[in-house]
């Protein structure tokens, strides 16, 4: 994929809960609640919290709504 073409996340392994709602075009709270309900995958890095992309394109693409 050329560098023009690239979207912004691809790549990511991890991601913030910040980017994590642009991502999925959910507020962060929401992004919570779906760590709480076990929707995604939680990896903590430091103190860190960050959500496993895979994780989240699984969520994405498995049609449930947010």
């Amino acid at each position: 994929m050329s560098e023009k073409n690239k979207k912004p996340y691809d790549g990511m392994i991890a991601m913030s809960i910040s980017d994590t709602a642009k991502y999925l075009g959910i507020s962060r709270k929401t992004v919570y609640q779906l760590i709480e309900f076990g929707e995604i995958r939680v990896v903590k890095q430091g103190k860190a919290t960050r959500l496993d992309k895979k994780s989240l394109d699984d969520f994405r693409n498995s049609g449930k709504s947010a």
